[in-house]
């Protein structure tokens, strides 16, 4: 299986993306992946909209999902020339400063349309190792193939049930850890609750914590879909010990990440159960 991968990379763009659109109408009006689930989050996102616009967006989110899916997997043959024709990156400056000062810099990102480009990227860019924070997947296949994709250019794993223990352990290394910090929390840990796109929503808290406990930057990473297969990667800064002293790390990224959201509401990861916590629970 995995050389069929391997083979399907090699195709270019334009073939691949053909695929993509096959795949979009049986993953949209023959399987309706997750149909319901995109459905009642983006009603209860934009209630403001109507059914028409609703069903565009819908529309849309599945086009860029299996976007995302193809360009992923393209990454097992794409160039480093190809990926920076393809990903422009606006105030890259904002990052490498704050890697001047022998510390590590946390980089807050979240599902928006390709993260999976987004380390890449980042690592081609600038001379700082990049580790990326990841929830080891279930199939041993997959997994393996998912950490050669993300690795391609020298990007270093960094498994989610060791990263506290990390950052607190290699905190002064020059280094990125990226953080997909817009999954839902598990376990029993203290959340930080706010309303995210008009919804009661949990975040994580242990990264804000150790940013403040060790005085470590804080940056949010975002990402505009220009069109297909082109996007812009930008950094906006959250947290600064010595320059910025709002310490309300996790609801700035949550706002940066919502205006983003929502001026372009397609291009988010809205199949995923990002509301199953309840704050009664």
């Amino acid at each position: 299986m995995a050389i069929f991968f391997y083979l399907l990379a090699k195709l270019p763009l334009s073939v691949l993306y053909a695929l993509s659109d096959l795949l979009y109408f049986i993953a949209y009006y023959v399987v309706g992946y997750r149909k319901n689930v995109v459905w009642q989050n983006l009603k209860n996102s934009f209630p403001e909209k109507s059914q028409k616009e609703l069903k565009t967006i819908q529309k849309q989110f599945y086009k860029g999902l299996i976007d995302v899916f193809i360009e992923t997997l393209k990454v097992l043959a794409i160039s480093p020339q190809e990926l920076e024709q393809r990903v422009r990156v606006i105030g890259l400056e904002k990052l490498t400063n704050n890697l001047t000062e022998n510390k590590a810099v946390l980089v807050f990102v979240g599902h928006l349309f390709n993260w999976e480009w987004l380390s890449l990227i980042c690592n081609l860019k600038q001379p700082y190792p990049l580790y990326f924070v990841y929830q080891p997947l279930s199939n041993r296949f997959f997994d393996s193939l998912m950490l050669q994709i993300r690795t391609h250019f020298g990007a270093k794993p960094l498994k989610m049930q060791n990263v506290l223990k990390d950052i607190l352990q290699n905190h002064q290394e020059t280094r990125i850890v990226a953080f997909l910090a817009d999954q839902s929390p598990a376990g029993t840990e203290k959340n930080y609750w706010t309303t995210f796109l008009h919804q009661e929503t949990a975040f994580f808290t242990g990264v804000e914590k150790i940013a403040l406990k060790l005085n470590l930057p804080v940056l949010f990473g975002g990402v505009r879909k220009l069109k297909r297969g082109y996007y812009e990667l930008y950094f906006e800064e959250i947290y600064h010990p010595q320059k910025l002293a709002d310490k309300q790390i996790t609801e700035k990224y949550v706002r940066f990440l919502e205006k983003q959201i929502q001026e372009t509401p397609p291009n988010w990861l809205w199949s995923h159960k990002r509301w199953k916590k309840q704050r009664n629970c």
